[in-house]
Parts: C-alpha cells; sequence; structure tokens
C-alpha cells in the first residue's frame, strides 16, 4: 500500500481472467464468476432464490466447482471497488457515466446479495456502482438484484 500523507491509499483488486468464465481476485484470494444470476437466468433474484441458485450451481458443478457461495458484505466491497474494471469485466459494459435510473443493461444501478441476514427476514445487498450497502426483505425485494457467486482460492 502505498503512504499518501498519513494515510494508506487501499490498491485496486488484482483480476486476474482465467479464461474459464471465472475471475481470480489475488489480493483477497477468491475466484469470482464473470457472469451473475441475471447475466444466466435473464431475472432478478430475492434472496431465498439467490440461496437457491447457488445451490443449483453447486449441484451442476458450475464452471467446474462446486463450492460457490454468496459474498459477504466485505468481499463486496472489495469486487466494487474497482468500479470501472467490474464495468468491463464483470458487466461487459464499456466505460459510461454514472447514472440514477435503474437500468441493468445501461449501466445503472443494480445490487448484489451477500450472505449476511439479519433478524432471520432480512438480507444485505450492496449496490454497484454507488458502492451503498442496504439491509431488505429478503422474500419481496428483487428489484434490480442479482447473485454473484464467489469461492476461496
Amino acid at each position: 500500500m502505498k503512504n499518501t500523507g498519513g494515510t494508506l491509499a487501499r490498491p485496486a483488486c488484482s483480476f486476474e481472467d482465467n479464461g474459464d468464465g471465472t475471475v481470480s481476485d489475488t489480493e483477497n484470494d477468491l475466484q469470482w464468476s464473470i457472469r451473475d444470476s441475471r447475466q444466466e437466468l435473464g431475472k432478478w433474484l430475492n434472496w431465498d432464490e439467490a440461496g437457491a441458485y447457488v445451490k443449483a450451481c453447486n449441484e451442476q458443478n458450475y464452471l467446474g466447482h462446486n463450492d460457490w457461495r454468496l459474498p459477504t458484505k466485505s468481499e463486496v466491497r472489495s469486487l466494487l471497488r474497482a468500479k470501472e474494471t467490474y464495468q468491463e469485466v464483470f458487466l461487459k459494459l464499456p466505460g459510461m457515466k454514472e447514472r440514477r435510473v435503474s437500468n441493468y443493461k445501461a449501466g445503472g444501478e443494480s445490487s448484489v446479495w451477500t450472505c449476511e441476514a439479519r433478524y432471520d427476514s432480512y438480507a444485505w445487498k450492496s449496490y454497484f456502482p454507488s458502492g451503498k450497502e442496504v439491509c431488505v426483505d429478503q422474500e419481496v425485494s428483487t428489484t434490480g438484484t442479482s447473485a454473484r457467486l464467489v469461492r476461496d482460492l
């Protein structure tokens, strides 16, 4: 890390395309699926559906692995910190101006479920590109939310 006048500047994630539908984040010892559930299924998921998606992917040995999971909040933070890289690598979108409209294809806000729940009926999701984290009702919240699979290296 680089010292910038008393504070430590944190470097962006180091992504390596594995050429098999996955990207390794060597800084955090994680492997991410390049495509999320929205890209694979063509629809947004609530939190329970995201869990079922993870289970189905593991049963099918998705991308050659059966230990996929939903990421923690801190793992999503590290992934979304490099906004331009995330947009290009994972969303396959050219650099665009930030938009406030929830429009996934146009590069607007979308969100990713985390594995973290609260009070047995609420779950955390993180928004791209803002990085905002929100705790919402697991069963009804689907707008703009997908499952982004991760596994430990």
